[in-house]
């Protein structure tokens, strides 16, 4: 397989990302006297939501896996475990952290319920406030680092829904099977999206990305990631322009309509297509079209043709 080597200005990645890239913190982890494992399950059926709802879910530690299926109803399973560092059974309280959900002005909510922190919608946001005066709903006083937990969990919702998909912490967020607009972030984790036929947007700050598309874009798509690579793999006739910012990175593809906007075509000595982009300039596949963002710090663009 032939993959050409898209040559690019190494731009800076502003704001945020370049924040947390720079920005390394290590700590000790306690050790962990107290342990508790359960399985989890919520059901959400028809009547609460309508073609039109966005499904929000809003995990902070573990592993989302998210399926687009022809039922009507949003199925959650998985499991919760949570383990502390305190000195008596009589200071852990793992059923305080729980699976919730809550409706806002066209959107349905499911997010992890957690103790130290009050959750407020304004309109189709979620928004946690953490306490400050470290004590809990409860008023007693507590220790973040004396309780962890994570939730890993598969998801069922129906293909046609819109949906926000993310998760923090300690697990990969993948999804599979929708055909409409999807949002799936990460943190310090990869994102995966495959057989996909709707307009996608990805970003994470430490890992890979990785989308598969089933139809041609018709809309504008952005991924972004600090420390990773991105990886589209696009039907064989796509027609989209592809802008690419990495500092550290290269752009690569397998296509072979690819044209710099300018036709300024290079030959590498090995004989691959390289076109030079400038910070404005963009690089046109096939017919051109809707645009796809990359934006990188730390990392390799790719972008493939989808093999049957």
């Amino acid at each position: 397989m032939k993959i050409s080597k898209i040559n690019t200005l190494k731009i800076g990645l502003a704001g945020l990302f370049a924040v947390i890239a720079s920005t390394q913190v290590l700590a000790q982890k306690p050790v962990y006297t107290q342990r508790m494992n359960e399985e989890v399950e919520m059901v959400i059926p028809a009547s609460e939501f309508n073609a039109g709802t966005i499904f929000h879910m809003e995990n902070i530690n573990g592993d989302l896996n998210v399926e687009g299926y022809d039922g009507d109803e949003i199925i959650i399973t998985g499991n919760k475990i949570v383990k502390g560092a305190v000195g008596s059974s009589d200071d852990f309280h793992p059923e305080e952290i729980y699976l919730d959900r809550l409706s806002g002005t066209n959107s349905i909510f499911v997010f992890i319920r957690h103790p130290h922190a009050e959750v407020e919608i304004e309109g189709d946001e979620l928004n946690y406030n953490f306490n400050s005066k470290n004590r809990d709903r409860k008023g007693r006083w507590y220790d973040e680092n004396q309780m962890e937990f994570e939730f890993n969990l598969q998801i069922k919702i129906p293909h046609r829904l819109e949906a926000e998909i993310s998760t923090i912490n300690g697990g990969e967020v993948v999804v599979s099977g929708m055909s409409n607009r999807l949002q799936a972030s990460n943190i310090n984790g990869s994102v995966i999206v495959v057989d996909n036929a709707g307009p996608v947007n990805a970003n994470t700050v430490n890992g890979n990305i990785k989308v598969e598309l089933t139809t041609v874009p018709s809309e504008d798509l952005d991924f972004n990631t600090v420390n990773g690579n991105i990886e589209l793999i696009a039907p064989e006739n796509l027609n989209v322009v592809v802008t690419f910012k990495s500092l550290h990175g290269e752009l690569y593809t397998n296509f072979d309509q690819v044209k710099h906007v300018r036709d300024r075509v290079h030959k590498s000595k090995d004989g691959m297509s390289r076109f030079s982009i400038g910070s404005r300039s963009r690089v046109q596949f096939g017919e051109g079209g809707p645009e796809i963002r990359f934006q990188l710090l730390n990392g390799d663009g790719y972008i493939k043709k989808k093999t049957s």
